[in-house]
């Protein structure tokens, strides 16, 4: 039984028997797929979609893959509502998520991946509203010398607000603030989009 939408690709169920605990509430990772994070573009919107396909107290049917958990002890799960509609499948097909493949959990790739290609050319839900190109920035002929009092320049070591902070999560499925303890340091690498201001820090209160 759904107990709550945490966002667009992660809820909360009530386990009765088989794959969940039963009569315990677990986090669950819909697979395959990956919605924007909270806070950004589209983020309010894929988790009211994602609400109104498992609503609150209804019932779902679920399947697992090859892992069954991630290091963040949420079950990696394909999901079918009381209706019998595959909840993955069509988070991205309404382009409320994207398709994104984290082996070996592979089983309904062929499916997720081809309503992901249909929503991106209909330009559904994300793929007209965000941004979804990543650029990145040109790098002058010449290097410039480092400008210590420059916004952004790097840190003498004993400044660096990253050596008071645990480091972020590395790639792999997508891990959203809600998973972790508090803030990261994750410098110029941030797979999962956790900084938000562009300062280094993820999941930080700024």
């Amino acid at each position: 039984m759904v107990e709550r939408i945490i966002d667009g690709d992660t809820i909360e169920v009530r386990g009765g028997s088989g794959i969940l605990p039963q009569n315990q509430t677990t986090k669950v990772r819909l697979l395959e797929i990956d919605a924007p994070e909270v806070g950004t573009c589209y983020s309010s919107e894929a988790t009211t979609r994602t609400a109104e396909l498992l609503p609150v107290g209804s019932t779902v049917r679920i399947e697992r893959d090859v892992e069954l958990k991630d290091p963040y002890d949420r079950y990696l799960l394909y999901v079918w509502n009381d209706q019998d509609e595959f909840v993955n499948q069509s988070l991205v097909r309404t382009g409320h998520a994207k398709a994104v493949l984290y082996p070996p959990n592979d089983k309904y790739w062929p499916q997720i991946s081809q309503a992901g290609d249909a929503a991106e050319q209909d330009l559904s839900g994300l793929w007209l509203a965000c941004d979804t190109t990543a650029t990145t920035p040109e790098e002058p002929d010449t290097p410039l010398p480092p400008d210590t009092d420059a916004p952004g320049a790097p840190l003498p070591p004993d400044t660096d607000p990253g050596s008071s902070l645990p480091p972020g999560p590395p790639s792999g499925p997508d891990v959203d603030c809600s998973d972790l303890a508090g803030p990261v340091w994750v410098g110029d690498s941030d797979p999962h989009r956790l900084d938000r201001d562009g300062d280094g820090i993820g999941c930080d209160t700024n």
